[in-house]
């Protein structure tokens, strides 16, 4: 199965370091999505905003070194690195955000370019919330080319949410994930009786993934469902970036146009390694992604 191939895919907002009680770990949903694409093989840039402090440097350089294209990491001169306390409960993450450079990303010439080649612009909502964020997001599309995926991943932490601001992301969507709390907040707040069905049908989205936690996923177009029950995580691991896993090789399997099915298998296979894993960016092994690229036709 061939693939798209015009540019790097892009991926857009926050880079943060997760502060755990044992250390910092390089996270933040966009830039933990786009480091799982490029270990899935695609040439992937990444569209953020870090401080001149020592945390910046070693962003880029540990991006770099995950085969990131950080050509559109942006500089702040007076803004610190995002930072984000982490705490686990049962396995669970609890965050305390802080302010940083991540809340200014500008759409900048670099960015346009990389912007008006991608075959994949994938956003979330967080880095967006500033007004800064949300001008910015929405120059970025303008440069899209017509045939681009645009992927969204709300990334409602704590049931957060913007009404306009949420819908207009979503309105820009041609694929949106979203887990079960997400479909129930969209529910709650757009008034409709079902998050998946109003997403394909009043806002026009291709495919809706909705993760389902231990029980696997369901992904949805207008024309079928595949539903996987899921890979059980082993113990030890923190679910921490399962999500930005699925979700990139979700990504992965709508360009290379590959059956519903492998998708959600390969999704689900590879967010379970991640889940069984500490942090969110966990090194996959050789055998993982061929299993992940036999599935999606690539290998």
């Amino acid at each position: 199965m061939q693939e798209r191939n015009i540019g790097s895919v892009l991926c857009w907002g926050e880079v943060l370091w997760d502060l755990f009680p044992s250390g910092a770990c390089l996270g933040g949903a966009p830039s933990n999505l786009a480091v799982h694409l490029a270990a899935s093989g695609l040439p992937t840039a990444l569209v953020s905003r870090v401080g001149t402090d020592s945390l910046g440097k070693q962003a880029r350089e540990a991006l770099q070194l995950r085969g990131l294209d950080t050509r559109a990491l942006q500089e702040d001169g007076e803004l610190a690195t995002g930072r984000v306390g982490v705490k686990l409960c049962d396995g669970e993450a609890r965050y305390t955000l802080h302010s940083g450079a991540w809340q200014r990303i500008v759409c900048d010439d670099i960015a346009a370019e990389l912007l008006s080649i991608t075959p994949a612009f994938c956003f979330g909502t967080l880095s967006q919330e500033s007004d800064t964020g949300l001008s910015s997001w929405r120059q970025a599309l303008t440069h899209l080319p017509e045939s681009a995926i645009r992927f969204c991943d709300p990334n409602l932490r704590g049931g957060r949410i913007d009404p306009a601001q949420a819908f207009e992301h979503i309105e820009a969507a041609t694929i949106v994930k979203l887990n079960e709390k997400e479909a129930e907040t969209f529910e709650s707040t757009y008034g409709c009786d079902n998050a998946v069905s109003w997403l394909l049908e009043e806002m026009n989205v291709a495919l809706v993934a909705k993760t389902l936690g231990p029980h696997g996923s369901q992904l949805t177009t207008r024309a079928e469902t595949a539903h996987h029950p899921g890979f059980p995580a082993t113990s030890g691991g923190d679910n921490i970036g399962a999500g930005d896993a699925f979700g990139a090789i979700l990504v992965r399997g709508a360009l290379a146009k590959a059956p519903l099915a492998n998708i959600a298998e390969a999704a689900n296979l590879y967010g379970s390694f991640v889940a069984s894993n500490r942090g969110a960016t966990p090194h996959p092994s050789v055998p993982l992604l061929k299993n992940v690229a036999q599935l999606l036709g690539l290998g």
